[in-house]
């Protein structure tokens, strides 16, 4: 559950109108064939400079003045069960993966996602290997 600090920090985000260093903003869900633009937004946020949790606001139209999205009947959602099984089976250096966590956040024009992507002590977080047809994500860009 969102917390009431979160839930200000969140909408202080939007109401940026702008990404930054440790948010994203997405209109909706990943598709199925976009499944290697989530893990690559997953490892970006992961690896911010801030060393502060980070956050995937989806449900979020930037082209639209950041106009609220709703989500609720997205086909492509997904809870914080689906997104771990998701990162699971991708081939993360020494196995470690980042932690991520999927909250609702009920607004006035109806619901929006956050994945958050908590702050650890394992960054650089990168693949060993390649993922559907997209170079592997390593410290050197490799």
């Amino acid at each position: 559950m969102v917390t009431n600090k979160q839930k200000e920090k969140i909408y202080n985000l939007i109401s940026q109108k702008q990404e930054g260093a440790y948010w994203d903003f997405k209109r909706e869900w990943y598709s199925k064939e976009k499944q290697a633009d989530l893990l690559h937004d997953i490892i970006c946020m992961a690896n911010n400079m801030e060393c502060r949790d980070a956050y995937i606001i989806i449900g979020i139209d930037e082209e639209k003045e950041c106009s609220i999205q709703d989500v609720k009947n997205d086909s492509n959602r997904r809870n914080t069960q689906k997104m771990v099984d998701f990162l699971r089976d991708k081939k993360f250096a020494g196995g470690v993966r980042p932690r991520v966590v999927v909250e609702p956040l009920q607004v006035e024009d109806g619901e929006i996602d956050i994945i958050i992507i908590k702050n650890d002590y394992y960054t650089p977080y990168f693949l060993e290997e390649n993922y559907k047809g997209v170079n592997r994500i390593s410290p050197q860009g490799v």
